[in-house]
Order: structure tokens, then sequence, then C-alpha cells
């Protein structure tokens, strides 16, 4: 089979760059899974509904209903609680997602404007030909293509040997529960404390996601994974008052996952790179969905221009994600410099020395 682009990866990041490409070049969105489930990882600024108008997904978007994001409350840099109102955002409130519905719809968009989905379907090999790509997948089929973008999230290694370099600024990684909520509060709710910060939010399905982002190299973190964090930060005043009633017999597992900041080349020959595969964001930032779709919707951008014939295209990609990364690592020492009650503590310590550039 043959086509222009192959798009690996059909998360948020994967579907805006096959959604992007789909008009006007032949696409073909490749996943692990047939159906996605939910991953931490579930609000979204206003000023996502320009993205989604821009890749055709708004329609689909709106009629699913997910529920307003009005109310930002932290404990970060004093012990007073601060709440910001998303209503001043002057791209409007944002949403809390169901998550999974919402990769659902995103994939459908992609499909509607004329890419190919094959799921589920693993790329065991990707290599370059005199034409472009071969990629074999564990389902015994091959592809070529002119030009592969690389969506498959931040383990993603098919490009290194064609270039792709990556580098982690941070040891930042996340212990997360999900409980069942009696009742709902709206607000996402963030406090410091003196070896990382607690984050928790209500979601779509009545849950509650509790989790708490602290170096993976610290021992508090894997405390906090062992006793469960739901149990955990009823210890931390503020945020047990935050949590509220909960039932802790319906908790889910305690997971672990990767929060650094990490940046990535992000365009080769005859390649590119889209969503935490070339950005991965601390979720402090929240704006890792996004960044996501940001990211996809340029290297769809970038894609098309290239098979048009504008080599610049390449080194124009490059440049506007460097671009992104470094106004990223501004807002985030910004921020985390706000924290100043525990100056001896390492992870503060380390997060008062600014972070790497990306080369």
């Amino acid at each position: 089979m043959k086509v222009d682009v192959a798009v690996i990866g059909a998360g948020a990041a994967g579907c805006a760059a096959a959604a992007t490409l789909a008009p006007f070049a032949s696409v073909a969105l490749i996943d692990r899974v047939v159906d996605p489930g939910w991953r931490i990882g579930e609000t979204l600024p206003g000023a996502a509904r320009r993205v989604l108008i821009a890749i055709g997904a708004w329609e689909r978007f709106a009629a699913a209903g997910h529920a307003e994001a009005p109310l930002k409350v932290s404990r970060w840099g004093s012990e007073e609680a601060v709440s910001l109102d998303a209503f001043r955002d002057p791209d409007g409130v944002g949403w809390r997602l169901d998550r999974a519905r919402f990769e659902r719809d995103l994939r459908a968009d992609a499909v509607a404007r004329g890419a190919m989905l094959i799921a589920p379907a693993a790329v065991e090999a990707l290599v370059r030909t005199a034409s472009g790509w071969t990629i074999a997948l564990d389902t015994g089929e091959a592809l070529d293509a002119h030009l592969v973008i690389d969506a498959g999230g931040r383990r993603s290694r098919l490009l290194r040997a064609y270039g792709q370099r990556r580098m982690a600024t941070d040891k930042l990684a996340c212990a997360y529960q999900r409980v069942r909520q009696r009742g709902e509060d709206p607000a996402t709710y963030t406090e410091a404390v003196p070896d990382g910060w607690w984050y928790t939010a209500a979601l779509a399905d009545g849950r509650r996601v509790i989790a708490f982002h602290g170096d993976s190299d610290q021992p508090m973190l894997r405390q906090v994974l062992e006793e469960g964090p739901s149990n955990a930060a009823q210890r931390v005043p503020g945020l047990a008052a935050a949590i509220g009633d909960i039932d802790p017999a319906d908790a889910s597992s305690s997971a672990l996952c990767a929060a650094h900041s990490a940046a990535g080349s992000a365009a080769g020959r005859g390649w590119f790179t889209a969503g935490d595969c070339t950005m991965s964001l601390d979720p402090l930032s929240s704006q890792g969905l996004f960044n996501a779709l940001v990211t996809g919707m340029e290297a769809g951008e970038a894609a098309r221009a290239l098979l048009g014939g504008n080599a610049a295209a390449i080194q124009g990609h490059a440049t506007r994600i460097a671009r992104i990364w470094h106004a990223y690592l501004a807002h985030h020492r910004t921020y985390y410099a706000m924290e100043r009650r525990w100056p001896a503590a390492p992870f503060w310590q380390r997060r008062s020395i600014a972070a790497s550039p990306m080369r």
C-alpha cells in the first residue's frame, strides 16, 4: 500500500496532523489500539477552540457535551488559596474532557476528512528508501510513504536512527489514582508541598483524579504510589478539603507515569514529529493536550508544504516548535520561581536552576 504520509500514533497530535493533511494528500493513521481508553490529562483550555475549528473537529467536539472547567484553585507560594476564574480568559472557558470520547471523536474527524485508520497495528520496522519510507507493521502489512510523522508519544524512538534527538530537563513523574466522587466540584485544584505538588479534578465519568507530582529519584513519589494517592492526600489539609467526600473502596489501582519536560528534534529529511514525541510538557502548565493539537496541526501543515515542493518546510517546522518550547520554558521557570517556601528541599532546589535550551 502506498500513501503520501504515514502518521504513527492516533492520539490528539496524530489525529490533528492527519485531519490537517487528509483533504490534500493520502494519509495512513496508525495506532496500537482500536478504541482509546482513559488516560490522565483531562482538561483543555478555551484556546483549543481555534485549533479544533482549523482541523475540522469543532462540530463533533461541541456536540459531545464536554463539561466546562470554569475555575482553578491553587495554593502555590503561600498558604492562601487563590482562585482563577476562567470566564476572564479572552479565549473563554475550557473543558473537563471525557478523554476517551475526545480521542474517538478526533479519529472520526480525521477519517471523515479522508485519512485511513489502521488499528490495531504497531510499527515493527521503519526503513528509509530512495522514494521515502517502508513501514512494516506487526499485522504483516507494509506501507510505502513519502513522509512520516511520528506522533507516537514520549516513549517513541522510531526516528532515532534517522537523526531525531531528545533530552529531558527534569525527573518529574506522576503517581495518580481515580476515586468515586460523591457530588461534583467543577474546580481543578493544585497545591505545592515540600517534595512536589498535588493536583485533583473531577472527571466526566463521576470520578475524581488525585495525582502527586515529584521527582522519580526521590523517596516521596514511591511512598505515595505505595500508600495510594487518595490516602496520602488526606494528610494535606487544603487538598483533603478540596477532594471532599470520596469512596476509597471504589478507587482504582495506583499508577505511575512520566511527567517531565522534554524536547526532541522536530523535523529531518522526510520526517516530522508532533505531540509528546517532539515536546513533553510539565502537567503544571495544563497545556499538554493543547500542545498536542497545535504541534500536530503544525506538522500536518509542514508535511503538506514539503509534499508541494517547499524544501524549507523542514527547517520552518523545527523553528516554530523551538519557539513554542522556549516560550514554555520561560513560563515554566516563572511559575516554579513563585514557590519559595522550601528553598532547601531537593525538589525546589532543582527547579531554581534554569532549564537547558533545546538544541
